[in-house]
């Protein structure tokens, strides 16, 4: 588990990254997104498998996203078989 930085001046509760990229494995997930998420609202992933919305969570999770804000906590449980 990353652990955020809490020690960050910056409390803005909304998360807005710009044109940001995931590859895995080889292959381009992500290119040039755009991630807003609003704080108190709720989102879902929706997707065929496969496609890459675990591996967004698991870049999220460990802050591994260019711009990403690094003073919020973020939680990913990784599910069972």
């Amino acid at each position: 588990m990353t652990l955020p930085n809490l020690n960050s001046k910056n409390r803005e509760k909304d998360i807005q990254v710009s044109n940001f990229g995931i590859t895995y494995g080889g292959n381009v997930l992500l290119d040039n997104a755009d991630l807003r998420l609003a704080h108190g609202r709720r989102y879902g992933l929706v997707g065929r498998n496969g496609i890459g919305k675990t591996t967004l969570l698991k870049h999220m999770a460990t802050f591994d996203i260019e711009g990403f804000p690094t003073h919020h906590r973020i939680l990913h449980v990784k599910q069972g078989k």
